[in-house]
């Protein structure tokens, strides 16, 4: 679907909700909600507006969808940005397709929406409403007294900005009269997220963080900058006012200042905003707006457009490595598949085929280890080796060297097998060590599963019965980090949650694959 932008000048506030809900029809992409300078004329500043941002952008999916990205233009309330000229002049956006109005233009003399029709010339213009401009329907109890600080400053992960973000930015922006500075938290400070794994980059944040502000308020100066700590410029910066924080983060607000105070700054006076709750939660997930909620929404789904094929990869079958943890769910995922119409290699049943007396690996395993590693029966106690190699690095990777071929052999007769004699279309291969072997440039794409390191402990304490030290070491000896299985994977589990939740995810991407097949064929 092509991409869609409005710009919707607003005066009637009260009927907001009929009026951002007209604008379904459209498919809209990202929607600028400017506000009649017949409102500017009636506020003071753009503060007394807060309470109505807040609301809108907490039930905008429910009158937009959540496919509209909509941004509240509070920069047409100030003195210098009153005017459809002046948004014309500094709006960000270069292109638009609709230019919406909430009343009807006969009324206005049209003389201001004319420099917008000048500034976007093959715009659609579509009246949502037929109330004349003077009947201004504005919300109540517009305090003109309310005060502003010069300088604002508030922190956040701000991963893929969403309400609650849009929310707390909007907010430090109208109290602000010059300057806002946003610290982006980087480093250790994400670790402890939910989903951390998945979080942009704060280069893209703070890009991000950049674009949204100068979107709805460009008469600001703005500083985006990465923290590695809770303070970052507040504990420096002597020219600094007010600090925005929400609810969850009140108690940052008093740390800040007992910092400051240690160094000899003024005292910044602290706003408080309430967390939006999420309208549309549902079991499993957080019931506030939250970017854990939506790098939940993500799994299940392509983070990555699909890529051509590799050349040296027959086109049939479509085969996925499914990479991730020890104790992260990946068995049970591949049941999954398995039941939806996948065939399944698991590598590593085929290892511990090979680990069986008369395979070919068997002979080279035991010279290598000893036959220490043998059980009275005369197979390999794989428990007995593991105690060996994940003591020692040089031994696992002598291990690896081994038994790699051999399971990358088997792994592809089995792949022909199902494809040739059991008519399988999508094969999915299993295997931990996928990304250290190699063996993903043989695959069409990448799947991962992963859970917490801390869930991944209790698991194997509570599933193999390991003392907590021996479940730790061996979950810090696993090949690959979370981090490095989400950034080489198309699409990623999480199995922490119920199994209802990764059910659904499997569904979700078992049937965006059979989308995008039935597309290409």
């Amino acid at each position: 679907m092509p991409s869609r932008t409005g710009i919707l000048t607003a005066v009637h506030l009260a009927n907001i909700a009929k009026t951002l809900s007209a604008t379904q029809p459209y498919a809209l992409s990202t929607l600028y909600l400017q506000f009649h300078p017949q409102v500017a004329a009636n506020v003071s500043c753009p503060r007394a507006l807060g309470r109505f941002v807040a609301s809108v952008y907490q039930s905008s999916v429910t009158w937009l969808g959540s496919e509209v990205d909509l941004r509240i233009v509070t920069g047409t309330l100030r003195p210098n940005g009153a005017s459809f000229e002046s948004f014309a002049n500094r709006a960000r956006a270069t292109t638009a397709d609709y230019l919406f109005y909430d009343y009807a233009l006969s009324s206005s003399g049209a003389g201001g929406e004319r420099c917008l029709a000048e500034r976007y010339p093959d715009v659609k213009v579509v009246e949502l409403d037929t109330l004349p401009v003077d009947q201004a329907c504005l919300p109540p109890e517009l305090d003109k007294q309310l005060q502003t600080y010069r300088n604002v400053v508030l922190g956040g992960t701000f991963d893929r900005i969403h309400a609650g973000h849009k929310v707390l930015l909007t907010q430090a922006v109208m109290l602000a009269t010059e300057r806002v500075v946003v610290g982006v938290t980087d480093g250790g400070m994400i670790k402890s997220k939910k989903l951390h794994e998945l979080i942009l980059p704060a280069a893209h944040r703070i890009e991000h963080v950049k674009e949204f502000l100068e979107d709805v308020d460009p008469f600001l100066r703005y500083e985006v900058v990465p923290i590695l700590d809770p303070f970052g410029p507040t504990a420096t910066d002597p020219d600094m006012d007010l600090i925005v924080v929400s609810t969850e983060t009140a108690r940052g607000g008093a740390k800040v200042n007992e910092l400051r105070a240690q160094n000899g700054l003024n005292q910044l006076e602290v706003h408080t905003i309430e967390l939006l709750d999420d309208e549309s939660t549902v079991e499993d997930k957080e019931d506030k707006i939250s970017s854990s909620n939506q790098r939940m929404d993500l799994l299940g789904t392509r983070l990555l457009p699909r890529r051509p094929a590799p050349a040296h990869i027959p086109p049939k079958p479509y085969i996925i490595g499914m990479i991730g943890g020890i104790a992260a769910g990946k068995s049970r995922m591949l049941e999954r598949f398995r039941e939806l119409g996948a065939g399944v290699v698991d590598c590593d049943k085929i290892g511990h085929q090979l680990y069986e007396p008369g395979e070919e690996c068997y002979e080279q395993v035991v010279a290598t280890f000893g036959r220490e590693i043998l059980a009275p029966d005369g197979k390999i106690d794989r428990r007995a080796l593991g105690s060996i190699v994940f003591a020692d690095r040089a031994k696992l990777d002598r291990l690896n060297e081994i038994m790699w071929k051999a399971i990358a052999k088997r792994a592809n007769e089995e792949i022909r097998t199902l494809h040739e004699q059991h008519g399988k279309q999508v094969v999915v291969m299993e295997a931990a060590v996928m990304l250290q072997a190699g063996w993903h440039k043989n695959c069409h794409e990448v799947w991962s599963c992963i859970v917490p390191r801390e869930e991944a402990i209790r698991r194997l304490r509570e599933r193999n019965q390991f003392e907590e030290h021996e479940a730790v070491r061996r979950v810090d000896a696993q090949p690959s980090s979370n981090e490095e299985m989400v950034q080489h994977s198309d699409i990623v589990f999480c199995t922490l949650w119920s199994y209802e939740y990764s059910q659904q995810q499997a569904e979700r991407a078992w049937s965006i694959l059979q989308q995008e097949m039935k597309l290409k064929l």
